[in-house]
């Protein structure tokens, strides 16, 4: 048995399936992961003004208003290669720093499987962002 269709299929089923509706705990965990990782900058409300926010050289963007800049769809993938690092954001620095999937990555070391453990955080934070959309 081949471990790189295992890995595969574990993460797609974790971002299929486990997006489809997130429960209270996976709501909570996310908003404490957003609350540790994204808040100093993007604030605890999501809309840009978090304590960092004004000493940074851009303008942190209000997360809020995702779904309406998106012609009412949440950018669920979007959000979350910004997050890990798939897409390269001006205002998060270069690719290593603060990217948040090498970040996550580090800490997963000794998990099983890493890369899904670094997919799911950066999923449950782009869950947690998705509550906050007016």
């Amino acid at each position: 048995m081949r471990p790189i269709p295992i890995i595969f299929g574990l993460v797609l089923l974790v971002y299929l399936g486990a997006g489809s509706g997130a429960g209270a705990a996976e709501t909570n965990h996310g908003k404490q992961l957003y609350a540790q990782y994204c808040s100093s900058c993007h604030g605890v409300d999501g809309r840009g003004n978090g304590p960092v926010a004004r000493d940074l050289k851009v303008k942190v963007p209000n997360l809020i208003l995702l779904r309406k800049n998106n012609k009412g769809i949440y950018p669920t993938d979007r959000v979350m290669s910004a997050i890990d690092g798939r897409r390269a954001i001006r205002g998060h620095g270069d690719r290593n720093m603060p990217v948040w999937g090498e970040i996550f990555r580090k800490e997963a070391d000794d998990a099983k499987y890493p890369e899904l453990t670094t997919l799911l955080k950066a999923k449950l934070i782009a869950e947690y962002i998705a509550t906050l959309q007016q």
